[in-house]
């Protein structure tokens, strides 16, 4: 399996375990089905500006710019989120801000091949 495999799982079962217990309606599974969609796709922006870092000349040279957007979009959610109550997509805001540190971990312990 790929990372991006071991990565998805983990946050279904946070978000997923968070919809059981919390409550058993129908919006908490949507959104956590939401969260989990949206992970797929931070994700792979990740991994994109991730071979844009690695190369000697970014093709796109905002890709910097990820980061701060990825994090700004995280805490309106969560403002969003305690405001409506919705705890399973909640969990996933911590997911996400936790994600940026678990790839840098990884990219250290495992780095790209630099691209020129």
């Amino acid at each position: 399996m790929k990372t991006w495999h071991y990565e998805s799982a983990v946050v279904a079962v946070v978000l997923f375990t968070v919809a059981w217990f919390h409550a058993h309606v129908w919006t908490e599974w949507v959104g956590s089905l939401a969260v989990l969609v949206n992970f797929g796709y931070a994700s792979i922006a990740d991994r994109l500006a991730e071979r844009q870092a690695a190369q000697a000349k970014p093709e796109v040279e905002c890709y910097w710019k990820l980061v701060y957007y990825f994090v700004a979009k995280e805490a309106l959610w969560a403002v969003f989120f305690l405001a409506t109550k919705s705890y399973a997509a909640l969990a996933g805001v911590a997911l996400f801000l936790l994600y940026p540190m678990w790839r840098k971990w990884y990219r250290r312990r495992f780095p790209l091949n630099r691209v020129t």
